[in-house]
């Protein structure tokens, strides 16, 4: 007797879900052992003994008065952040300098007002002497950077120290993780008089003598922080923007006639991706936006956080570059943020005469986010994401209502050198989806599967190879069951223009397409992006931000084949209040 397909798709679940719970548990278990073998390595560097005289570990090297460069670099911070000036004090005393060089990194904040900061503050500077205290109230943008720098000519007028004690100076944030070698070796060929160095903001400019430097860290001569102690003009505007207005003290005096732009060695931390960032490069001099732990442990130990991407995203840069926010109709987002940190999206698109749109809610919690949606035809669609499931896993299960066929549940697992995701359809005849990549964020090798249980067929396997170094990106990508090869090709000039191509070669009909694209940032809040096609049509986005994170998008393009037709036009309006 024939069995129906109902009883053939639950002979086929089964194992398709045990399959999956067992590559989750494998996973784990290897993680265990890996976790086992680091902890054994750890016990066993503990038992070597350290050939170290002293109890303290200086924060870093610094040689005799005959250097032959001196750097001060003050980290302005406030007086309770004791856990991160005890991690910075640590990531710091690892990296070493070159010979003639010398170096002290101190952390600079204003007057203590609490009596435990009086203590601690007090235990901190008998245990490593690297603190200076200014007279000055915490403040923002009122006057902290002009009492650090015109502090320092006192702080260190000693008889016998060298002339100047410090060749540059420089004031950094606590979020800013400065390369020191790499810094030096920027240093070495630049005048030691009359610098101003550093990132030159807005983002797209590259020329110091027009703009500021950002607050991310720069640094000036010793003679320009005497200069600034002396000067009345910081004294008559010392409130605003503090990087800003001293880049208008340093222009009204006529100083910094030697400047230099230390962009792109100097950047924002790359997640998430912004116009002012860009991949962690091997001649770093200094990364910004370190919030946390984690994203220290990300820059200094590159590997970790480097698993190669989901096989979905080999040439996600290509197709974004070409296809993302090319759109021809009309469409309005409006996002709100909750004070209990909710965030709740109303959604508005118009196409051809027909209306569609959603209101949906984002609740993020520690492990778990939860995305709720109502769209203009009733129907509401949900998706709970877990992570930390296991050991780096995380799960998402969706349905969508009143589609009881719609459930589907989503296992992602990462491992140092491997990506792993499946999918499978909670009904009785589900779609099993499975992908893995290898490699590392570098270069990476994968392919995709599915199976469709109703009909018992595969319904799709691709496979791809990705590459991604230093601003270059590109892919090869056989798919359609091998019908097709698609080629793509990035190229970041800068953070600001980026340039990509995409070939397609159809083995079926031997047909080649292609497409080229371009993006360009004008200013810190417009970009231009234009693409072409060898069927005849061009596009072209102009997308202003023109309040924070609220943007306007104007799209265009124009069929050559098509004389008779109109350009197809479309607006995007983005507000985040």
């Amino acid at each position: 007797m024939k069995s129906s397909p109902r009883s053939e798709g639950r002979k086929f679940i089964i194992p398709s879900f045990f399959f999956i719970i067992a590559l989750c548990v494998l996973a784990f278990i290897n993680e265990i052992r890996f976790d086992s073998l680091l902890s054994f390595g750890r016990c066993a560097l503990s038992n070597v003994p350290m050939n170290n005289g002293s109890s303290e570990t200086p924060l870093l090297s610094s040689s005799s008065v005959d250097d032959e460069i001196r750097i001060l670099i003050g980290i302005l911070t406030l007086p309770d952040q004791y856990p991160r000036r005890h991690f910075l004090r640590m990531i710091y005393g690892t990296q070493n300098v070159p010979d003639g060089v010398k170096v002290d990194v101190k952390f600079v904040f204003c007057n203590l007002t609490k009596e435990d900061q009086k203590v601690l503050v007090a235990l901190e500077i008998m245990r490593y002497d690297d603190i200076i205290i200014l007279n000055c109230n915490e403040n923002m943008n009122k006057g902290k950077t002009y009492t650090y720098f015109s502090s320092l000519p006192d702080l260190f007028n000693e008889t016998d120290a060298p002339n100047p004690p410090y060749h540059y100076v420089m004031k950094a944030d606590d979020d800013t993780y400065i390369r020191l070698e790499s810094l030096v070796a920027s240093l070495r060929p630049l005048p030691r008089e009359d610098l101003y160095y550093g990132y030159v903001i807005p983002c797209p400019s590259m020329d110091p003598f027009v703009h500021y430097m950002s607050g991310m860290g720069y640094l000036v001569s010793w003679d320009i922080a005497v200069w600034l102690k002396d000067s009345e003009i910081p004294k008559k505007h010392l409130e605003g923007p503090e990087d800003k207005v001293f880049g208008d003290w340093i222009r009204e005096g006529r100083r910094g006639k030697n400047r230099f732009n230390a962009k792109w060695s100097m950047y924002n931390f790359p997640e998430p991706p912004t116009r002012c960032t860009h991949e962690l490069w091997p001649d770093t001099i200094a990364v910004h936006l370190l919030k946390n732990q984690e994203k220290h442990c990300c820059f200094l130990h590159p590997k970790m956080g480097s698993s190669p991407a989901p096989f979905a995203e080999i040439g996600k840069k290509a197709k974004d570059l070409l296809n993302k926010d090319y759109i021809f109709d009309h469409k309005f987002t409006l996002t709100m943020l909750s004070a209990t940190g909710t965030e709740f999206v109303a959604t508005g698109l118009k196409k051809d005469d027909f209306f569609f749109g959603d209101i949906s809610t984002l609740y993020k919690g520690q492990n778990t986010i939860v995305d709720l949606k109502i769209d203009s035809h009733s129907s509401v669609s949900t998706k709970v994401t877990v992570k930390n499931l296991m050991p780096s896993a995380k799960a998402v299960i969706s349905f969508k209502i009143p589609d009881h066929k719609s459930g589907k549940l989503d296992v992602q697992y990462v491992h140092p050198h491997a990506t792993l995701n499946s999918s499978i359809g909670l009904n009785p005849t589900p779609l099993l989806d499975l992908s893995a990549t290898i490699g590392s964020q570098n270069v990476c090798l994968g392919g995709e599967v599915s199976f469709d249980t109703a009909s018992s067929s595969l319904t799709k396997y691709n496979a791809g190879i990705g590459f991604n170094n230093q601003g270059v990106s590109a892919a090869l990508i056989l798919e359609d069951k091998g019908e097709s090869l698609r080629a793509t090709y990035v190229h970041t000039v800068n953070p600001t223009t980026s340039f990509g191509a995409e070939l397609i070669r159809r083995f079926s009909n031997y047909n080649n397409s292609f497409t080229v694209g371009s993006s360009h940032s004008l200013d810190q809040f417009t970009v231009v992006k234009t693409r072409f096609s060898n069927n005849g049509k061009a596009g072209m986005v102009v997308q202003r931000e023109w309040r924070p994170k609220s943007l306007i998008t104007l799209s265009a393009e124009y069929d050559s084949k098509a004389v008779t037709s109109s350009p197809r036009l479309g607006l995007a309006l983005a507000l985040k209040p």
